[in-house]
């Protein structure tokens, strides 16, 4: 794919894009010292061990593996390809690439750009409607019943979309924007019978669905009269993912990080409510599961959630093993539960945010509530009950993927539950097998021979100090690369220098199209070990002393073999005087190598 963009155009796109600014998009992100840390996205940490490095214009997780350049980040973070990566940063930093002919994707960042701009135009459509068109007196209406005022629709852009089976599509004729775009993004559904389309949000109140950076990716509807489903969502399309979306997090996310905190709802009313009384922290699910993707997003701006669902005993208990995702992803959760008949919207209204707060402040923590989920949904005061009670909350605990913490829950349930914890520890050995591997991924650990590591050197030094490679070619030579693996990426390395006269890691991680080449490249780059080192030359030298010694060594091994074989076979006594000279000749090249002579 990368033939389509000429090389020095990616590296023109990349040495004018600011690496820390776009992935400030998405990762919360300090400086420490020449770099910059954060919380990795691409999975679950508490302690940060994502850098990005500016000077080289590089990221990499030392938790999980990931890294590379800016490319590499928004090819993970957006689900793009290369090409489309690219184009994406060149639009950022205004280079133009119209003029050349690219690989056609399902949806390039160009598409998806216009899919935006219709959503947002969607967006202000319902919204002036909401505010300026008697068509939306019965949204307004709706509105004033549940207290919502004109700042909160303003701020989180409330519409109306009419009693009409083709609004939109006809204001959006006008504007020459077709039904085929209209329907990637959600808005129409083609007639079942004969040609045509029709509107998918009619009579409802609009709730537009932001990501973080702003953007208009779907919508919520509110029915506001007998239709069925009450609430209505926008489809699955390439913009809306459900199990992605925070509701409220594109103006929530700074006062997130401010707090250290969230509160985490179910319904846009709620968070529209929770923002208008200042509690602007809180954000909301999409009437879906709570997802890693959720955690994990939110995670970038707050180390703690407080949940804050249905009041509902019935609906806790069905739903408190999906919530086990908390304690998977090693998150600080704890649990508030209003008076039974209360959401928080209503709750906010009738009794003010200073109750609504005492409850907040006062969440149970998440153990604790699983203990008491147990509890209600068991029989304890029968033996089988209670063991079922203590089974339950144990397999929560075995969840933990952190040992330490794992260790000192099952100490709780023992405490708890009131069992011996001997017992507990030896009835645990029936979990054993279904012990989590922890989520967080690891990093391929390679188990290198001492050649090999001497060839991962090599590969640093080379993009270090491209004066090296020449040298390396002509006294060592590719041949001598025993990892195939390190054997490739030099390949490129060479191609590119003898291109271009100069390479960098960055150069060769643009056109490594293996994803298990392209992460031994990112240890390589980074790796901690190399950073230190005074003397490139020095190394070097090193280097191809190891070689030159293992070749000797192996030609020894080699001539020995020759010697016993002719021993063998009898031949004559000139073959072996001739093989005898050749290997004391060897040994002494050896005792050289090796500094005894």
């Amino acid at each position: 794919m990368v033939n389509f963009i000429p090389q020095e155009k990616i590296a023109e796109i990349q040495h004018a894009s600011d690496i820390i600014q776009i992935i400030s998009e998405y990762v919360n992100l300090k400086q420490s010292g020449r770099n910059f840390i954060g919380l990795c996205p691409f999975h679950s940490e508490k302690t940060p061990s994502f850098t990005v490095n500016p000077e080289k214009k590089l990221f990499k997780c030392f938790g999980c593996g990931e890294g590379g350049t800016v490319f590499n980040f928004v090819m993970k973070q957006e689900g793009m390809d290369f090409v489309e990566a690219v184009k994406s940063i060149a639009s950022r930093v205004h280079i133009d690439l119209s003029h050349l002919e690219t690989a056609k994707t399902s949806f390039s960042t160009a598409e998806k750009a216009s899919l935006l701009k219709i959503t947002n135009f969607a967006a202000n459509f319902y919204h002036k409607i909401l505010v300026n068109s008697e068509y939306g007196k019965i949204a307004r209406d709706y509105l004033k019943q549940r207290k919502i005022n004109d700042h909160s629709v303003q701020n989180f852009r409330l519409g109306y979309a009419p009693d009409s089976w083709d609004a939109l599509i006809k204001i959006c004729k006008e504007r020459n924007i077709s039904n085929d775009l209209l329907e990637k993004v959600g808005l129409i559904i083609p007639k079942k019978e004969g040609n045509g389309y029709y509107d998918r949000f009619r009579n409802r109140l609009m709730f537009p669905i932001l990501d973080a950076r702003r953007q208009v990716i779907g919508f919520g509807g509110r029915a506001l009269d007998d239709s069925t489903p009450k609430y209505l969502n926008s489809p699955e399309t390439v913009l809306f993912n459900k199990s992605n979306i925070l509701y409220g997090i594109d103006i929530a996310k700074n006062a997130i990080l401010k707090q250290h905190r969230s509160i985490l709802m179910e319904g846009y009313t709620d968070v529209i409510m929770a923002h208008q009384h200042g509690i602007d922290w809180s954000v909301a699910v999409m009437g879906t599961a709570i997802s890693k993707q959720h955690l994990r997003q939110l995670r970038q701006y707050c180390n703690q959630v407080i949940l804050l669902l249905d009041s509902d005993t019935a609906g806790w208990k069905s739903s408190d093993k999906s919530l086990d995702i908390f304690v998977e992803e090693e998150f600080d959760v704890k649990i508030a539960q209003l008076p039974k008949g209360h959401d928080p919207c209503d709750f906010l209204v009738a009794e003010g945010v200073n109750k609504f707060l005492e409850y907040v402040n006062n969440a149970m923590d998440f153990f604790s509530f699983k203990v008491e989920i147990a509890a209600s949904k068991w029989d304890m005061s029968t033996i089988n009950g209670r063991a079922s009670a203590i089974n339950d909350v144990l397999s929560t605990a075995m969840k933990m993927p952190d040992v330490i913490k794992r260790n000192l829950l099952i100490k709780r349930v023992a405490e708890e539950m009131s069992i011996d914890e001997a017992t507990l520890r030896t009835h645990l050995k029936k979990f054993n097998k279904q012990l989590p591997v922890s989520n967080r991924q690891q990093v391929v650990e390679h188990r290198l021979n001492a050649s090999a590591k001497v060839e991962r050197e090599l590969l640093y030094l080379m993009l270090s100090c491209n004066d090296f490679i020449p040298r390396v070619l002509k006294e060592i030579g590719l041949e001598e690369f025993s990892n195939e693996d390190f054997l490739k990426i030099t390949e490129e390395i060479i191609g590119l220098y003898s291109k271009n006269n100069v390479v960098k890691g960055e150069d060769v991680l643009h056109i490594l199209e293996d994803v298990q080449l392209n992460k031994i490249l990112m240890d390589i780059v980074t790796s901690e070990e190399f950073q230190n080192i005074a003397n490139y030359t020095e190394r070097l030298d090193a280097c191809i002393h190891f070689f030159k010694k293992r070749n000797s060594r192996r030609e020894i091994h080699q001539t020995k073999k020759k010697m016993l074989d002719v021993v063998k076979s009898g031949n004559n006594e000139e073959d072996i005087v001739v093989l005898l000279d050749a290997f004391h000749k060897k040994t002494l090249n050896s005792h050289v190598l090796k500094g005894k002579v």
